[in-house]
């Protein structure tokens, strides 16, 4: 399979927001800070503040799984959960029928054991002299910098490598000097999206998701990928499949979704016809193309109406040993 760079947006997906400083904590690999990163940017999300923080996600499967969205195996999940929880900043808890797994950052333990750990580490490691500074590479990394620049009122401008909690603060709270734009931090990017990482419902600035309309084309590199995931030729002509498409969704205005989302969608429906018209051509070569065959060959007899059943019934009393004779009845002589 050939894959190009063009194809790379589709493939790569959405990113993770890794926080690096995670590892920093007792005991937690890189997977375990990959897994609390992905679980912090859940837990801020509005869905799961509406639950003061609660959210379930599935170990494996193509969407809306761990495994999708961080890459790790079910073992190394299970593995940085361990960790994770063994230092009180995850929270698990088993509920529903049936039963899933829903999680939570303890934020406040999150903070103590960060606190815990950067204070550890400036104890621990003393500032270093200008002299040992200057040895540091050169390069377009801020912590490739020399560390004695000095700013006009005479103080240095970047702490010393070793106080990570002070260069931590200088990259939260940047100088007015600070030309660059200030990126939003994990929660402000969480409190603007839903849990399935696309943007919260109230987020006009950059609406992502749209109903289908009778205009409506597919995205050329999302359709071809997903017609070789399925098995199908990119270059079949679709079109009656497409104007289909169009007209069953734009019936339906309130169902929405990404472009690459109604691609893909689109392939799927392509694929299920497809799947369809053959087992119709399997059944009927099986019953020989008789599609009739079970049908009975004589048509059903007709009911009588009730006219009909009293004139037949009255004709087999008449047939009768003996015949009725018309008269008045009374009480003194009979008939």
């Amino acid at each position: 399979m050939t894959i190009t760079a063009a194809m790379l947006p589709a493939l790569l997906g959405r990113p993770v927001a890794y926080q690096a400083v995670f590892t920093r904590l007792p005991g937690v690999t890189v997977q375990g800070a990959i897994f609390l990163s992905q679980a912090l940017f859940l837990t801020n999300t509005p869905t799961a503040s509406k639950r003061e923080g609660w959210f379930w996600k599935e170990q494996q499967g193509e969407h809306d799984s761990w495994e999708a969205e961080t890459g790790m195996s079910a073992k190394q999940q299970v593995t940085a959960r361990k960790q994770l929880t063994q230092i009180g900043v995850l929270e698990e808890v088993r509920k529903g029928v049936p039963a899933k797994t829903w999680y939570r950052v303890n934020s406040e333990a999150l903070a103590a054991q960060l606190a815990l750990a950067l204070s550890d580490e400036v104890t621990e490691k003393p500032p270093e002299t200008p002299a040992a500074a200057q040895t540091l590479p050169t390069g377009e990394s801020e912590n490739a910098q020399p560390e004695n620049q000095v700013s006009p009122d005479g103080s240095a401008q970047n702490c010393p490598n070793g106080v990570f909690l002070q260069r931590l603060q200088q990259r939260v709270t940047p100088s007015l000097s600070d030309a660059r734009e200030t990126q939003p931090t994990i929660f402000e990017r969480a409190a603007q999206q839903a849990d399935d990482g696309e943007p919260a419902a109230d987020d006009q600035a950059a609406p992502r998701k749209t109903a289908m309309h009778l205009d409506w084309e597919p995205e050329p590199e999302t359709y071809r990928m997903a017609c070789l995931q399925r098995g199908l030729s990119a270059d079949a002509n679709v079109h009656d499949a497409l104007i289909d498409f169009r007209e069953h969704f734009a019936a339906q205005p309130g169902r929405t979704n990404t472009h690459a989302d109604w691609t893909r969608r689109l392939v799927r429906w392509i694929y299920e016809n497809a799947k369809r018209q053959q087992q119709t051509a399997t059944k009927t070569a099986t019953t020989g193309g008789n599609a009739h065959a079970n049908r009975r060959d004589r048509t059903p007899t007709r009911r009588l109406t009730a006219q009909e059943a009293r004139a037949a019934a009255e004709g087999r009393a008449s047939a009768g040993a003996g015949q009725t004779i018309d008269g008045e009845w009374s009480s003194a002589n009979g008939w």
